[in-house]
Order: C-alpha cells, then sequence, then structure tokens
C-alpha cells in the first residue's frame, strides 16, 4: 500500500506556494498512520498463517473489521486498538510521533 500519488500532491502543492491548514495536515497524518498501521496488520497476521477470521476472533471482532483495519481504514488509530492489536499479533508496537511525521512498527515478542 504505498501512496506515492500524495508525495506528489504535497510536493506540487510546496512549489506552487499553497500551504494547509495544520487540521488538514493533523488528518493527512492520521490517514498516513492508519495505512502504515493496515499494512504492517496484514503483514504480521500472513506472517503467522492467520485468516482474516482467525484473527478477528483474536481480536473479538469480525472478519470485516479486520479487513478495514488493513486497508487502513480505522480513524482515528486509538490506543485501545493498538494494544488490541499488539495482544492479537504476538508484537510490541512502537508509535513515533513528531513533527515532521507519524510512525508506527511492530516488534515480534520474544518466545
Amino acid at each position: 500500500m504505498n501512496h506515492a500519488r500524495w508525495q506528489l500532491a504535497r510536493d506540487k502543492r510546496a512549489i506552487h506556494g499553497e500551504f494547509e491548514p495544520p487540521s488538514i495536515i493533523a488528518e493527512r497524518e492520521q490517514i498516513r498512520l492508519a495505512m502504515a498501521l493496515g499494512q504492517l496488520v496484514y503483514d504480521r497476521r500472513t506472517q503467522l498463517g492467520l485468516s482474516e477470521d482467525e484473527l478477528a476472533v483474536r481480536l473479538g471482532s469480525t472478519a470485516d473489521e479486520v479487513e478495514h483495519i488493513e486497508v487502513g481504514g480505522v480513524l482515528p488509530v486509538t490506543s485501545d486498538l493498538l494494544l488490541r492489536i499488539a495482544a492479537a499479533l504476538e508484537v510490541s508496537v512502537d508509535v513515533h510521533l513528531a513533527t515532521s511525521g507519524t510512525a508506527v512498527s511492530f516488534a515480534a515478542r520474544a518466545a
């Protein structure tokens, strides 16, 4: 899930001197976080050999909700959701918040 067109759009706006209000920038960061989280969830789920249904059981949700997470459709990303995902996927979650951008990563827990 690579959204290079967002980068191109941002670069184009910067060239033309257009700047977005802070609320739009914050929303864009939430979208980036949700997309990154979705990719991490998909990658870890497939690494563990779990189906969407199996992960849904671990999360206490439905396969549709798992799919929604994996496509980056969960906004806002909450600490509750991150904790549930971490437990279900047997990982620790690191979220880096900075003015230069937000990042999320998983680290598999030692067995």
